[in-house]
């Protein structure tokens, strides 16, 4: 009987420990399943972090781009009155000064764009168009010769955001008792 019932022992006993094995081969699995979510959430905040710093290097970018526009017109004296008497237009400019005023006025209009660009792709807040760089931009090409250079560089932009500015210029027009768009003479 004794050797009857050492085998039922034994076998008793790798049941037990097939068990054991399997129990923690669950508990290991539920380890690496717990481990994997806290890798995955991290790696999330870890793009979150990226994508904030990614969109302040883009708003410092734009800035510093405005910054060297706005200088090109207040740093020379000469430079801004071309560019104020360009957008009265009350007198006409010599020939040289009116290419350098539509000059000026596609880099004002690049620079616009590059903006507009950055805020549909949301590299930027809608602000920095809506509120800041249309405003600006208009204006400019909502003044009589603003209006005349507009009207000739608008082709050589993307049809898009010309359609924008289009838009946000009726509602400005209105609101400051301009007109946008070149008047006949």
């Amino acid at each position: 009987m004794s050797d009857e019932a050492e085998p039922d022992d034994r076998q008793s006993r790798l049941v037990q420990r097939r068990a054991r094995v399997e129990y923690l081969a669950f508990i290991a699995q539920i380890v690496s399943a717990i481990a994997i979510v806290i890798s995955l959430v991290f790696v999330g905040i870890q793009l979150r972090d990226g994508n904030t710093v990614t969109i302040r290097n883009e708003s410092n970018a734009t800035m510093e781009q405005w910054s060297a526009f706005r200088a090109s017109i207040y740093a020379d004296k000469d430079t801004a009155a071309m560019f104020r008497a360009g957008m009265d237009a009350t007198a006409p400019l010599d020939p040289a000064d009116q290419m350098r005023f539509l000059y000026v006025m596609r880099e004002h209009a690049w620079a616009t764009f590059q903006i507009w660009d950055r805020t549909n792709r949301r590299l930027v807040p809608s602000a920095n168009f809506e509120g800041g760089a249309a405003p600006d931009f208009l204006k400019v090409i909502c003044t009589p010769g603003g209006a005349l250079a507009w009207a000739e560089i608008l082709s050589e932009l993307p049809p898009a955001f010309v359609a924008d500015m289009d838009r946000i210029a009726e509602t400005y027009s209105v609101a400051q008792k301009v007109s946008c768009v070149p008047q006949d003479e």
